[in-house]
């Protein structure tokens, strides 16, 4: 005989009681801890991690946005005999690396799912499409485009010659200069 019984959401993590039909044992899987954000800066690391308890050698999988993060750079450490924590190290972090992380865990069937860390990465922004050199004309106008992107959003765009600037009015990315005659 199997019975499952969940309680409700006690100091901001579920618990989830499986009876196996033995004499008195009752097997119990949770992450502990709360959930986090990290602002990283672009091109440093990062170690994110999530506290199992519960269960002898797990198997701590690390998911990012629904799938599952392949790395070499996971790790276990034992608290004692069945509680664990689990390492994830980010290292030269990029915009891709920005989103939702999650620890996951089973036993007998039964899944354990950790708090959410979000990930934010800041940098500078960049340019996708720099101006071109343009040869014209004397007296032709002429179109100059350009695209960037990174933080803030949404990009500030404004067009300068010398002094002062040709554009007075920021421009969002991407932009487009038209010089007229």
């Amino acid at each position: 005989m199997v019975s499952t019984g969940i309680s409700s959401p006690v100091k901001g993590f579920l618990l989830l009681a499986v009876s196996l039909g033995l004499a008195g044992r009752t097997t119990e899987l949770w992450f502990t801890g709360h959930g986090y954000n990290l602002t990283i800066s672009q091109g440093h690391g990062a170690k994110l991690n999530c506290s199992l308890e519960g269960m002898e050698e797990p198997e701590i999988l690390w998911l990012k946005d629904g799938g599952v993060v392949q790395s070499a750079d996971q790790m276990y450490i034992p608290i004692d005999e069945d509680h664990w924590i689990s390492f994830l190290s980010l290292k030269n972090v990029e915009r891709p690396d920005a989103g939702r992380y999650w620890c996951e865990a089973e036993d007998n069937g039964k899944k354990a799912v950790s708090s959410d860390i979000w990930i934010m990465v800041e940098g500078v922004p960049y340019f996708i499409l720099e101006p071109k050199d343009l040869a014209v004309f004397p007296n032709a106008s002429f179109n100059m485009s350009c695209a960037a992107v990174g933080p803030p959003e949404p990009l500030a765009i404004i067009w300068w010659m010398g002094e002062p600037p040709i554009s007075m009015k920021p421009d969002h990315s991407p932009s487009v200069l038209i010089v007229p005659v």
